[in-house]
């Protein structure tokens, strides 16, 4: 009697919504499942789902059953890779959420070595723009600018992700450098437009307290877009420390009004779940992008 395949089967179920949707993951058809899952119900003696034309919903024992299935479902899977990983390299697919500036900025240039050094670990990312359900997408580990609500998870402070003021070199030979906030009333602002927002109320250090300054926008778009203006000599841009880092060290981009950094505002998080068995290819994962943001990243003023 396999109580963990019936309970994987439908824990799939409720985090795929129906029948349909859980049936790809074990190779069965939507009947195949159902059969399954009824199975299960006749050997609990209790139902599981409400069951109607339109949707499934969980009755209340589904609800009990649900909660604790999935925390004895992570252990066993931590419990057999921890035991799979003794016998050499760690093997199988990592699900990564993180944003596509992440992406492109941090995650992608750490697979390169990471992937070199394990080649029998395949990372899936998994784009987190726009808020994501990390239990649904049965996700290992997300990388965010921020903590989860859920104490379900656990997140791990791996940089501190100051936002920056930068311009191109050609853009500052011809329009001057700004040496204080007021000074960007003179100046073409580059902002940033996510969620139906644009963001135009800049926030600066000014000695011991905070101050916002609503800047004249020449152009939004997403931080990338936002960044190629920036070099393209469009103007003065608001951006995340790890999106220009390269750029600024290279001279591409020059860092204005450093004295007005607003410290502590933002940081990078490796976001898991909270559980007793973290399995080794997602601490080795988290680990090593902890040393290579360290390298690669060299927060100013620290």
């Amino acid at each position: 009697m396999d109580s963990i395949g019936e309970m994987s089967v439908f824990a799939e179920v409720v985090l795929a919504g129906s029948f349909v949707g859980a049936a790809p993951r074990f190779g069965l058809t939507a009947s195949g499942v159902s059969r399954k899952i009824s199975r299960f119900e006749e050997r609990l003696g209790v139902r599981l789902f409400n069951r109607t034309t339109r949707a499934l919903s969980l009755t209340e024992a589904g609800e009990a059953l649900f909660e604790r299935c999935q925390a004895i479902l992570e252990s066993v899977d931590a419990v057999e890779s921890t035991v799979r990983d003794l016998g050499g390299a760690p093997k199988g697919t990592l699900r990564v959420a993180t944003s596509d500036a992440l992406s492109v900025g941090v995650i992608v240039p750490f697979l390169k070595t990471f992937n070199q050094q394990y080649p029998d670990l395949s990372v899936t990312l998994i784009q987190a723009d726009g808020g994501i359900d990390l239990l649904s997408e049965r996700v290992d580990v997300a990388v965010l600018f921020k903590r989860p609500e859920e104490t379900s998870f656990i997140a791990r402070k791996l940089i501190e992700d100051p936002w920056i003021f930068c311009a191109s070199p050609e853009y500052l030979k011809q329009y001057g450098m700004p040496n204080s906030p007021s000074d960007l009333s003179g100046h073409r602002c580059l902002t940033i437009h996510a969620r139906g927002l644009t963001a135009d109320h800049w926030k600066f250090a000014n000695k011991d307290k905070v101050e916002t300054t609503v800047v004249h926008s020449s152009f939004s778009g997403i931080g990338l877009t936002v960044k190629e203006a920036a070099l393209q000599g469009m103007g003065v841009a608001r951006l995340a420390y790890f999106l220009v880092c390269a750029d600024i060290a290279a001279g591409r981009l020059v860092p204005v009004l450093t004295d007005h950094l607003v410290r502590n505002d933002r940081a990078i998080f490796a976001v898991y779940p909270n559980r007793q068995y973290l399995p080794s290819k997602t601490r080795l994962f988290i680990d090593d992008l902890s040393g290579y943001i360290d390298d690669a990243l060299i927060v100013p003023g620290h």
